[in-house]
């Protein structure tokens, strides 16, 4: 008999772990995804959770302190809306970093509104080159417009 209970304690004690270990890593993993203009109507509820948030780079907002590697933006809805998600990033400031361009951003949302980062994806342009294949202008901000590829590599015409 006490064997057998002894048994049933570490039968209980290993699935336990294992059920806690399988908990904390589905709880990290699930991560909110929202466009900016769905966190404005959840922005109580995403306080403090992992979250993504897909928006619009305001080109005005970007500021970059190379001393302290910090990169602050701010993200607007595709509507064009007032409302903005400030963004707080320590990393190296992405070269597509421009205004109007998607980005999507991951990190934690603070109480008083701000993203802080932890990852920073600036959505590729490609967008703009079936714009100039359809004969149409990319806007003038678009540093990827003054490329071609040559020889599989890309190089700079001026």
């Amino acid at each position: 008999m006490k064997r057998r209970w002894k048994l049933i304690l570490v039968a209980s004690l290993f699935f336990g772990v294992i059920g806690m270990l399988i908990y904390t890593s589905i709880g990290n993993a699930a991560t909110f995804y929202m466009t900016v203009d769905e966190l404005k109507a959840k922005q109580e509820q995403a306080i403090g959770k992992p979250i993504k948030v897909s928006g619009k780079i305001v080109g005005e907002s970007v500021q970059f302190d190379a001393d302290k590697i910090l990169l602050t933006f701010e993200l607007r809805g595709e509507n064009g809306g007032t409302y903005r998600v400030p963004i707080k990033y320590e990393g190296v400031k992405p070269d597509t970093l421009n205004d109007g361009w998607e980005a999507i951003v991951e990190g934690e949302l603070t109480e008083d509104g701000t993203l802080v980062a932890s990852e920073l994806l600036v959505k590729c342009p490609s967008k703009y080159e079936a714009m100039e294949k359809e004969g149409q202008e990319p806007p003038p901000s678009h540093p990827e417009s003054e490329k071609t590829q040559k020889g599989g590599y890309e190089e700079w015409e001026k």
